[in-house]
């Protein structure tokens, strides 16, 4: 039965009409004309099958941040397009499994560690320009609460050391260069939680761990 309004029908069919109207929808047909089937105390209206439950079945998940995005501090602030950090800004860029740290020295340049493939090889402290040090990836400003030296003072410190080439990864890597520039302390946030993550499972298993070797400073 096709239902246009309920002035066309009859007594007992607007009855019906009325006492059906006030109980729920299941959207789901086939056709753009509204059919109508009356069922006792529910009404059934098929429409394009895009709209069961809400949203079209072959709609996609929203993306979830991705694991690179690993080594972010809760004090990060996202880069947001077109805008310049300030001077001695500490910058922060993700990589596939580790963050990648530098210093603005402005002019649309930073000074970092140099990376290399997969970020597995060094070369030498360099000043490039911040599109070559986020490798189109997303730009992070690393807030420093109490930081030793002024902006442009940071700056300074970081074109001080261009061309030096002693990368160490656990002694002296990228965020060891930004965190000498910024507070005049060689650390590495990343390396102590990876060197800290041995104990911590442990202490979650309830066993004791033995002390971490030190390290000489070279690999």
């Amino acid at each position: 039965m096709r239902c246009t309004s309920a002035s066309h029908k009859s007594p007992q069919q607007r009855a019906i009409f009325k006492f059906a109207t006030g109980a729920r929808f299941s959207r789901s047909a086939k056709t753009r004309g509204t059919l109508i089937t009356v069922i006792t105390g529910s009404i059934r209206s098929r429409r394009d099958r895009s709209y069961v439950q809400g949203r079209p079945r072959t709609a996609r998940r929203p993306r979830h941040y991705e694991q690179s995005n690993r080594g972010l501090g809760r004090s990060d602030r996202l880069l947001a397009a077109l805008e310049e950090p300030r001077l001695g800004s500490h910058l922060v860029a993700a990589r596939r499994g580790f963050t990648h740290h530098g210093i603005y020295v402005g002019h649309g340049n930073v000074v970092h560690y140099k990376s290399a493939v997969g970020g597995l090889a060094r070369g030498p402290v360099e000043e490039v320009s911040l599109a070559r040090f986020s490798l189109g990836r997303a730009v992070w400003i690393r807030a420093h609460a109490s930081p030793r030296f002024s902006g442009p003072e940071v700056a300074c410190r970081a074109r001080s050391r261009i061309g030096e080439n002693r990368y160490r990864l656990l002694t002296n890597n990228c965020e060891h260069f930004c965190e000498w520039c910024v507070q005049d302390e060689q650390r590495s946030f990343q390396v102590e939680n990876l060197l800290s993550l041995p104990r911590r499972l442990t202490r979650v298993g309830g066993a004791t761990t033995p002390p971490l070797p030190e390290f000489s400073g070279t690999l």
